[in-house]
């Protein structure tokens, strides 16, 4: 099976950017700072 070259140029900068979205979301918040990851973070937790 031979995959076509854009592949891999496509798929490897979604793979990064989805694991460094996640991991900026995972990474707990300073004291006192609110940002978006903190909102995320929040709606991912309530929905539980």
């Amino acid at each position: 099976m031979n995959l076509p070259e854009w592949w891999l140029e496509a798929t490897l900068p979604t793979v990064v950017f989805g694991i460094l979205f996640i991991v900026w979301v995972a990474i707990p918040p300073k004291t006192g700072e609110e940002d978006i990851a903190s909102k995320i973070r929040d709606f991912i937790t309530r929905r539980k």
